[in-house]
């Protein structure tokens, strides 16, 4: 008598994002084992991340001489006016504008190199911080585009640090990480960075704040009208004592808490997300997760699913500084880019696993050097070698890019029966003509069985033979697809996955059903 066929699906393939830390059988089929330029979408799909179009066509006014402008970083400054500047910069140049880059020249006596410039806006300026460089502002209050080293500033005040980091917060600039001190911060006047000797400006040295041993500042934050002193193995929350009920007071500001065993690699990694702080620790990607009222709240791992391949990644980085991210809302998103393997790791942040940690994804071959978020226009942008990139469509700089997903392994309840899929029912989200590659795999090997076929098109001669299609209607070319396909091979642990590449439209996977024959023990 032919035994009934066994089926196991997948509702939402991915759904819970990547786990390479657990053990594979024993997980969630929710989670996945690879999941490569993917996201999960707002419908908690795992589905093709976007790719980016340069928005920077031209340099000096002059059509396509932005190629070879190799941007570091960039950001976006809005003054009091609501008037927004893009301000970008190389290894050796500073440029305004969005479309057409206008190369600046700022007045200093040092010569503009490097590139790791961190910028923050404050009232109608912009400045620009670097470690060991006398730093800059940018106005147009009395000169138009008038861009000069803050010594030299007129109505500058005292000596601005020569500093590694800077916020705008509270109404003031707050640096620290100067040349040959990394236990102070310092904050300029009130509403005017350009004065550090003068009025209510001043400094914080946190030596005797320390729980063990030594340490150094390593980013800082304003979070929940506090400011948060990130350090290399430990925290630091400063408030004053008036409870915000004005402004920040400078003069009564105290230490409520410490934090101790944690602590930042990258200042550039630490982003606000909506009422939280994320940033990167020396075991992984971490969540403020407290409030002042909440103290007793512990420290979230968000990356605890991914720790082990995360850090493999920061391993490799030579400098960690050189580790960032952004906070995308539009998206709901945190990526952390690693610009030595051009690896993003992309946390979905609409809502945490149960465990608290986030769903995350992986993208590859990703070559831009920073991010930056325009809060006016809602658009993510990358700062790359053509000038300035947009988050938007579905091919990079023209160019396609592959989805790879694998499921993690199941044994359907039991581990030592034969196992033989006998066909695969998959529900994909995809245009006409799209090329999908489907695997399965059995016993963990990677050599696996593979069908290629085309949606709304003919299937390609394969290992698992012809394919069927029941196609739903479609909208702007991307619909809804059945695709049954004829299984092959046998094993006791089972594993499937999808290939495709993305050309100019979604792809997404919304269900898995997977028709199993039983055979012997073994």
């Amino acid at each position: 008598m032919a035994k009934q066929l066994q089926t196991s699906f997948i509702a939402a393939p991915g759904f819970y994002g990547l786990n390479t830390q657990d053990s594979g059988v024993s997980l969630d089929n929710g989670f996945a084992l690879q999941a490569d330029n993917t996201i999960i979408d707002k419908y908690g799909r795992l589905g093709a991340r976007k790719g980016w179009v340069y928005r920077t066509t031209q340099k000096g006014g002059v059509t396509d001489a932005n190629v070879g402008v190799n941007l570091l970083g960039a950001h976006v400054s809005i003054d009091l006016s609501g008037t927004k500047t893009y301000f970008s910069w190389n290894a050796t140049k500073f440029h305004t504008g969005y479309t057409n880059l206008v190369e600046i020249t700022p007045s200093t006596t040092n010569t503009v190199s490097t590139g790791s410039w961190t910028a923050a806006t404050l009232n109608d300026r912009t400045y620009f911080f670097q470690l060991g460089y006398k730093p800059l502002v940018y106005t147009n209050e009395n000169t138009a585009g008038e861009f000069k080293s803050i010594d030299t500033f007129t109505g500058n005040d005292g000596t601005a640090p020569l500093a590694n980091i800077a916020i705008s917060a509270y109404g003031r600039l707050w640096a620290a990480d100067v040349g040959g001190n990394k236990t102070t911060v310092y904050f300029s006047d009130l509403l005017d960075g350009t004065k550090w000797g003068s009025g209510s400006a001043g400094s914080i040295n946190i030596v005797g704040t320390f729980a063990k041993n030594s340490d150094v500042i390593t980013g800082l934050a304003a979070h929940n009208g506090v400011l948060v002193v990130f350090c290399k193995n430990s925290i630091m929350i400063f408030k004053d004592t008036d409870d915000f009920t004005s402004s920040f007071d400078v003069t009564t500001i105290t230490l409520v808490e410490t934090i101790d065993g944690i602590g930042c690699l990258s200042p550039k990694t630490i982003q606000n997300v909506g009422d939280d702080v994320l940033f990167l620790s020396a075991t992984g990607v971490r969540s403020l997760g407290r409030t002042i009222q909440e103290k007793s709240q512990p420290l979230n791992n968000v990356s605890k699913n991914i720790r082990d391949d995360l850090m493999t990644f920061v391993e490799n980085e030579s400098n960690t500084s050189k580790i960032e991210a952004v906070y995308c809302p539009v998206f709901a998103f945190y990526l952390l880019l690693f610009p030595t393997t051009k690896t993003v790791y992309c946390f979905d942040t609409r809502t945490p696993l149960e465990d608290g940690s986030y769903r995350v994804t992986q993208w590859n071959d990703v070559t831009h050097a920073s991010f930056v978020y325009d809060t006016e226009d809602r658009k993510l942008l990358f700062a790359g070698t053509k000038g300035l990139a947009e988050y938007f469509g579905y091919q990079d700089d023209g160019e396609s890019y592959t989805f790879n997903y694998f499921s993690n392994y199941f044994d359907l309840g039991s581990a030592n029966t034969l196992k033989m899929v006998k066909k695969t029912a998959t529900t994909l989200i995809a245009p006409a003509n799209q090329v999908v590659i489907s695997k399965i795999g059995y016993d963990y090997s990677t050599n696996y069985y593979t069908n290629t076929f085309t949606i709304g098109g003919t299937a390609a001669n394969s290992f698992y033979g012809v394919s069927e299609y029941n196609i739903a209607e479609y909208t702007g070319g991307v619909g809804i697809v059945n695709v049954i396909n004829a299984g092959s091979g046998s094993g006791t642990i089972l594993q499937t996955g999808f290939e495709t590449t993305i050309d100019g439209a979604a792809f997404s996977i919304q269900r898995l059903d997977v028709y199993v024959k039983l055979g012997k023990i073994i």
